[in-house]
């Protein structure tokens, strides 16, 4: 089992634009290059996740560079796999179940609980909005291009919208994905290796240990 370490960062009322600098410096650094299936799918972007944590949430910056840009989901709920998409998957304890949380270039989110890589149900309202989304190209909807291209995006989700509801975890189980379905380029990386045949991202049992530093 793939395993890493997250360190304490102290946001200390920065916004997640002046943050994103202190995660690449100090955070840990998450390569998703794993290629489960080169033969099919070769495209491989270059895509690094730096993590960090405080009291209140875990934060990511998604560096991203590679071929095409898409962002044509309207909005959070609705899908982005299709888009060019960041993923974390995240489960509190081993098991069935997991929550999803992707996002693409623009910033759209899509989440949801699953008992099971079968059922789901997406989040609130009210959890969406608990998401803060910064990027280099935060709120660029409806754009479809070919050609390189390279984007950030930094995001923060709270312990609370994870299901934690006092303080945070000492570790839990993760995993972390880029993908680009209906790109000019379709590809599915990730940073824990995946053991199918096919793209299959729903699967909780080849999520890797993350613990928290204090």
């Amino acid at each position: 089992m793939k395993q890493t370490s997250i360190p304490r960062l102290e946001r200390n009322h920065r916004t997640l634009e002046t943050i994103t600098p202190l995660l690449r410096e100090q955070g840990q650094v998450l390569y998703i290059d794993t290629l489960n299936w080169r033969k099919d799918f070769p495209h491989r972007p270059l895509v690094a996740a730096y993590s960090g944590y405080d009291d209140e949430a875990l934060y990511l910056t998604y560096v991203v560079d590679g071929e095409d840009l898409r962002t044509l989901s309207p909005g959070d709920g609705n899908y982005v796999h299709v888009d060019s998409c960041v993923e974390f998957f995240m489960q509190r304890e081993r098991g069935d179940a997991y929550i999803n949380f992707e996002f693409n270039a623009a910033g759209v989110c899509y989440a949801a609980h699953h008992s099971s890589p079968s059922e789901s149900v997406l989040l609130s309202d009210e959890e969406f909005k608990s998401i803060e989304r910064w990027g280099s190209h935060l709120g660029r909807h409806g754009i479809e291009e070919t050609g390189p291209h390279a984007w950030v995006l930094t995001v923060s989700i709270p312990w609370q919208t994870m299901g934690y509801s006092q303080g945070h975890p000492d570790r839990f189980f993760a995993n972390l994905y880029k993908c680009g379905d209906k790109t000019a380029h379709p590809h599915f990386l990730s940073w824990a290796p995946i053991e199918e045949t096919a793209p299959a991202f729903h699967r909780p049992q080849f999520f890797g240990e993350l613990t928290l530093l204090p």
